[in-house]
């Protein structure tokens, strides 16, 4: 399905950034962006700033676009926001998710199908460049600001109201990594998760995680692999999961997989097991096994053209608390080696792919 999109633009600013927006706004004239500065109260959240950003939607346009002051548009970005909006209308499409989100886990399964879609599945709506149609945008807006982030109070929105949230492949915005205002600082570098060239991208394709209720995955709050749910029921969403060897069958746990963990450890070289811990990174190298063996029907030997790079992000997503961004940036090819053999071995070794109940 496609349709024409007429867009109007909105960009999310605080008083500290607005020479940054301005620049911003700037750079992206066939937008035509409204700036909306934030005069709330100190401490109350930015959820107040993004309701006056949604409600500016244009008196004849179909969908609204709101972007975070801190975000770095790829090349043809207006061109192909619209083009992946056509191809998606009624859903809530965020143009940007970060390398350590449950998020970016489904991004980069898509990368592996060449797909043009990843399913937002994080307990927050990934919303630095968030474009919704017409009607949700209207809805967001008219709610009471009770406070706190937009991103919490989004995720709630679109899902009580059945609306489905889609992360394109690749990410249309990078993230300008500037200290949080919104306390997140904490939580270290958050880049894109597959940052790459979009015009080429399918957006004719199916959503990867699509029906998925279990999500397996490593935290970067505690690089540790676990499921998370990611069912309808968004009361049953949780910060922890459960350990990973909840939802492998006999035979494919932890002991039983050390081997082939090792393997493929070798293969990918020696400068990650000589920067982290083997016992760290086998809950990496698992969590990425298990993705593999969620993969619905036949997954390809042969990986998709923007694999490689969605991949290079995921050792930087879960261990940004823990390294330095050189040793970073060194070990993300490394590492993708090591997560795309997971993958790869995960998705052989699945018989039963389609969803992993409780």
């Amino acid at each position: 399905m496609s349709t024409e999109v007429r867009l109007s633009t909105t960009i999310m600013t605080h008083p500290a950034r607005a020479d940054e927006a301005a620049a911003l706004a700037a750079s992206l004239p066939e937008l035509a962006p409204v700036v909306v500065v934030d005069r709330s109260e100190p401490g109350s959240g930015n959820l107040g700033n993004a309701l006056r950003a949604w409600a500016r939607i244009g008196e004849d346009a179909t969908h609204h676009l709101v972007l975070q002051d801190d975000v770095l548009p790829g090349e043809d970005f207006a061109e192909q926001v619209r083009r992946a909006v056509a191809a998606r209308p009624e859903d809530a499409v965020s143009l940007f998710c970060e390398w350590g989100s449950r998020s970016a886990s489904l991004v980069r399964a898509a990368a592996w199908h060449g797909w043009g879609w990843a399913r937002a599945i994080d307990l927050y709506t990934p919303s630095q460049g968030l474009v919704m149609p017409r009607a949700a945008a209207e809805g967001f807006a008219a709610l009471d600001d009770t406070g706190g982030p937009d991103d919490h109070a989004l995720v709630r929105y679109l899902r009580d109201k059945d609306i489905s949230n889609v992360v394109t492949v690749p990410n249309l915005l990078e993230h300008d990594d500037r200290p949080s205002l919104t306390a997140n600082g904490f939580q270290g570098r958050r880049s894109s998760a597959c940052a790459a060239d979009a015009s080429t991208a399918d957006f004719h394709t199916p959503v990867a995680g699509d029906r998925l209720e279990r999500l397996p995955y490593v935290s970067w709050m505690r690089v540790f692999a676990e499921w998370c749910y990611c069912g309808p029921l968004h009361e049953d969403y949780a910060w922890v999961g459960e350990a990973i060897d909840t939802g492998l069958p006999e035979g494919l746990r932890k002991a039983d997989l050390a081997g082939a963990f090792r393997s493929d450890l070798d293969a990918a070289g020696t400068e990650l097991s000589e920067t982290v811990g083997e016992v760290t990174l086998f809950e990496f190298w698992i969590a990425y096994f298990g993705l593999g063996r969620v993969q619905p029907g036949t997954v390809d030997e042969a990986p998709g053209p923007l694999a490689e790079a969605a991949f290079a992000t995921a050792l930087p997503g879960a261990f940004r608390r823990f390294l330095s961004t050189r040793a970073l940036d060194a070990l993300g090819p490394a590492a993708a080696r090591l997560a795309m053999a997971a993958f790869r071995r995960g998705a052989r070794a699945g018989v039963e792919r389609a969803v992993l109940a409780r």
